[in-house]
Order: C-alpha cells, then structure tokens, then sequence
C-alpha cells in the first residue's frame, strides 16, 4: 500500500498542493444496537489529506466510505459511535469539539453533500428556504443580501435563479443534487464530503455533475473527498484514490498508480468490471471474451411478440402556463418471441414510460401496444390479469420493491396463487423452485429470511424469482443493475441471459448503460426526448452510431482507461 507521505505534489488542475488540512488517526467507528453483535465499520484508519487535494474514497456497500465521511464531518449518530483514534482538522481533534465549537467550525471548515438529493431537501419547503435556514443559523449572510447569495451560490453549480421559487420535487434528480452542493458552499469550507453524489443518476447527467464539482474545486480551492462505490467515476476524476474493504483502506495512491499497477486483489477485482463497450472483444466477470458477434435467440413456441405502434404518450402541464409533457413521440418497435431488445436513454428520455405502457400501467395517448390479441391500452380488469400472466416486471431499487415485513416465501407465494393452478404444497414447492432457478440456494434458508437479511445482490434475485413466479414469456427489466455494487452487477446480468436462453424468455432491457446492453441484448433502440433517434443491432448501434446523442452515451460509460489520459 502506497504511503500518502510518497505521494506527489501535484493536483489533477495543474497546481501545488498546499499544507496538511485533515489528519486522520487511527480512526475506528463502531455501530452498537440493543440485541445485536456490534459492527466495526471503520477499523483503524488513517490518512492525511492536504489543502488543494481532491481525493476519491471508493469502496462497496458496507465497506465503511459513507461512515468515514460522517465520522470526519461529525455528521455521525447512534448507533454509530467512534471508539478510537483522532480527527484533527486545522489542528484541533473535531471529536473534542462541543455543539456550539463546531456550529463555528462548519463556518468555512468542512461540510458534506448527502448522497440522495431528494433525500437531503425538504420537499415541502421551498429550495429559497434551505438557503434561508442556512444563513439564519450561521448570521454571515445579512438579511438584505439573501436572495442575492442564494442566487449566486446557484449560479456556481449552473442553475437559474428562478430555481429558488421551486420544491426539490419539481427538480430533476441531477438539479436536486446541483442545490445540495450549493448549500454545502454557501459557507465557504475548506473541505467538502461528497457522498455518492451521482448515484441513481444516468450517464449523462453524471458526467455533467462531475464536471461542475471537480471545475468549483478548481475556482474555490476547497479540499474535495469524493466517496463512491464506482471506481471508473473516482479515477476519472480524483487526483489521489483511496480503496476501502470491510472497514480498512487497502489502497493508497495516485489514480494513475492505482489504474496501471494496483497492489491489493480488491483493488484489481473492482478494476476487472470496466471497459469499453466499443471494443470488438469486452472481457467482465461472467462474461470472458465476449465479442459483438450475433448471438442466436431461443425463442419460446407459441409466444406472442410485442408490438408497439405509433405510440405517443403526453402528460398534462404541470403548471398552469406551461406547456403540456410529451414524454413519448411516435414510437414504434418490435420485441420478438425470445428476442433481446435494449431501451436506452438517459433520465426523461421516456424509456420507463414505454415500460408502463406495456405493462398496462398507462394507456398511449396516441397509438397502441399489443401483445398477441390483447391491445394493452384497452385492457382493465381480468384482461390486465392476463396480460400480467405472461408480462412481468423487473424493479430497478431492489429494496423498495420488496415488503420488508413478508419473508420471501411469502412474497414469491402470492404471484403463483395469483396467476397459477397452484395451491398449498404445490405452490411452496414452485416456491423453491424459483428461488433454486435463480441462484439462491439453500432454498430453505433463503425462504424464509427477510428482505434486510438479504444482500443487494440477492434481493435483486428475489425481484426477478418473484417476476419469473407465474412462468411469463416476457421480462421487463427496469435499470435492474443500477443500485448494485459493480461486483453484483455481472451476476445479475448474467442470470437474466441465462435465463433468457433456458426458458426462452424475451428480454426488454431498459437502461442508460451501454456496457450492460453490449452483454446481454441483440438490438438496441435509443431514445431521446421521447423519440427513437437510433436503432439496428446491438453491433451495429455501438460500433458505427449515427447519431451525436449514442455518440454521448458512449463516451460517458465510466472508463478507467481514461483517467491517466486527462
């Protein structure tokens, strides 16, 4: 592991790094709740970060990033409690500070961007009054001057002033996360955390977050701490990485040492899930030496394609004055019995709302969606009944698509008494026979736990043995991926090919990532603004793109490779 005393001087932007502003020390955190064994999430870190510095923090779920970076900025609460070490910032130990020391110190001292940005608002409140609290609590800012400061303080991360008259759900998830970095400026610190700040949101818009962080890291001179589980993100951005597992930094180095020559296995494993969906060979965990070459699809006898035609969906003004919202225009497409087709487009592009179409949960405005006989958008009743006997969905957020107080049985158990002759024993028995189809074996065990018993990646098997549970002929898979670990994300995608070959399912895989599409589809369909602006093979879409928007897409599929190059 490298030392940060080896590390050089230099940042990314070209500048000199200045003195040592965050000391780290031996740092332990442990989380203690009433019945249950304690957890040390961090364990006898220690590391230094200078003025100047923008450091990534990587590392996957459970690895103890999120808990380091609520340690160091005492944003901390029980059950977590830090059992050991120091945190001297400027100096001073922040774990010795009272409450109203480090009311003082998060004034132009460190402050910490949450992870979801919806999460972080208060959704009833105007975004004008989260910049009001802040200024009244701090008193730097005269009363006079706050529409003003809040304004240019939304300027920095690129947003208009009007946004300050709007409620975070009137945002789009990257302009939510937009207002959450200006409030952490708002007080001018000398360190800002960024935890997970682009999870959940699409390539596009990631980039274009990651671009407004590391150029105010250039502009303000504030030390940046960028935690996140996507190693392809940090090495793109980060001067200096740090790689944390089960609650210790195994790698210390500069991006482009930690690229070219990592010293931990972790470090490699984590590396080995990244490449370029363009290449003409893409070799990931799961799927070795996979080329653009055609795959033949396995289509089941008898199954009924999908049919979209002419589809265009518009939704009403969401205020009066403003124009109605065409989320889809003029779509129309084909899935094939068997057949592998790719939906792919950034946030609003109108991927999901084809998904709700197909599914019966939105009828077209213009148009119709078919399966077999069955013309979806007429259908309400036991013809929807129907139709979810043989469609069914994949969720995207694998822990809020589960009822955290039904086991597993129980769960699986309800679409085979639904949709199916089964009862009792037989129906118990279908049961774990999904669940063994899915890979989560011992049945047994596996049934009867809860979803918080459950790893991500297992919970996301269950969504998917839930999906499979009435036998359907199509699968409709919602960004199924996009909340797991990188180290999840080839198994999960893996046991959809699987199974799209043994039971001859047809696929329709909705995502903004197309490295997942290269794996697992044949064609690929992009979507922007609500229209279809490319389509052919899934070879032919990558490799020779004709329109600038896959172009975008492209290039904005995390790439390690890249990182040491910019």
């Amino acid at each position: 592991m490298t030392s940060p005393d080896t590390l050089g001087t230099g940042s990314r932007s070209g500048g000199e790094l200045g003195e040592p502003l965050l000391d780290v020390r031996d740092l332990s955190v442990v989380y203690e709740s009433d019945g249950q064994d304690p957890v040390q999430a961090v364990d006898h870190v220690s590391f230094t970060l200078r003025r100047g510095e923008f450091v990534g923090l990587v590392g996957e779920s459970g690895s103890g990033k999120s808990t380091l970076g609520y340690a160091i900025t005492r944003l901390q609460k029980p059950p977590a409690r830090t059992n050991g070490g120091q945190i001297l910032f400027g100096g001073h130990d922040v774990r010795e500070l009272d409450d109203e020391q480090l009311r003082r110190q998060r004034h132009g001292g460190f402050a910490m961007v949450l992870q979801s940005g919806m999460n972080a608002l208060n959704p009833v409140r105007r975004i004008r009054d989260h910049f009001v609290d802040v200024f009244r609590a701090h008193g730097h800012v005269p009363r006079a001057h706050w529409r003003d400061r809040a304004a240019e303080l939304l300027g920095k991360v690129e947003l208009e002033t009007k946004v300050l008259d709007r409620f975070p759900g009137e945002l789009s998830g990257g302009m939510r996360q937009r207002v959450s970095i200006a409030l952490a400026l708002s007080l001018d610190p000398q360190l800002v955390v960024f935890d997970e700040p682009t999870t959940a949101l699409d390539v596009l818009v990631q980039h274009a977050v990651m671009d407004t962080i590391t150029a105010l890291q250039r502009t303000e001179g504030f030390t940046a701490v960028l935690i996140s589980h996507d190693l392809g993100i940090v090495l793109e951005t980060a001067d200096r990485v740090l790689v944390m597992h089960e609650g210790r930094i195994v790698e210390d180095g500069t991006s482009q040492q930690v690229h070219e020559d990592p010293h931990d296995e972790y470090t490699r494993m984590l590396l080995s899930h990244y490449a370029d969906p363009r290449g003409e060979v893409v070799s990931l965990p799961g799927f070795e030496d996979r080329s653009l070459r055609p795959r033949l699809d396995h289509g089941r006898p008898g199954g009924s394609a999908i049919v979209v035609d002419g589809v265009s969906k518009t939704y009403p003004a969401p205020r009066r004055g403003e124009a109605p919202v065409q989320a889809v225009r003029d779509v129309s497409f084909t899935l094939e019995p068997g057949g592998a087709l790719a939906l792919v487009g950034a946030s609003g592009s109108g991927k999901s709302t084809l998904a709700k179409m197909i599914t019966g949960v939105e009828a077209p405005t213009e148009g119709s969606v078919s399966h077999g006989d069955l013309n979806i958008g007429k259908l309400n009743g036991r013809g929807l009944k129907a139709l979810h006997r043989n469609v069914q969905m994949v969720f995207q957020d694998p822990y809020a698509a589960l009822n955290p107080l039904h086991t597993v049985e129980y769960q699986l158990t309800r679409p085979v008494l639904n949709h199916t002759d089964l009862k009792g024993a037989d129906a118990r028995r279908r049961v774990h026979e999904i669940l063994e189809t899915v890979g989560l074996a011992p049945t047994g065990q596996f049934a009867q736990k809860l979803p918080h018993q459950l790893s991500g990646g297992q919970r996301q098997r269950v969504v998917i043995a839930r999906a499979l549970a009435c036998e359907p002929q199509v699968l409709i898979a919602d960004e199924p991926v996009s909340m797991l670990d990188v180290s999840l994300r080839a198994g999960v995608l893996a046991l959809l090919e699987e199974l799209r070959e043994r039971l001859g399912l047809s696929l329709l895989y909705i995502t903004h990532d197309l490295l997942s599409a290269r794996l697992i589809t044949d064609d690929i369909l992009v979507l922007h603004e609500g229209r279809v602006v490319e389509r052919g093979s899934t070879a032919q879409v990558l490799q020779h793109p004709t329109d600038p928007y896959t172009v975008q897409l492209l290039d904005a599929v995390p790439n390690p490779a890249r990182a040491h190059t910019r």
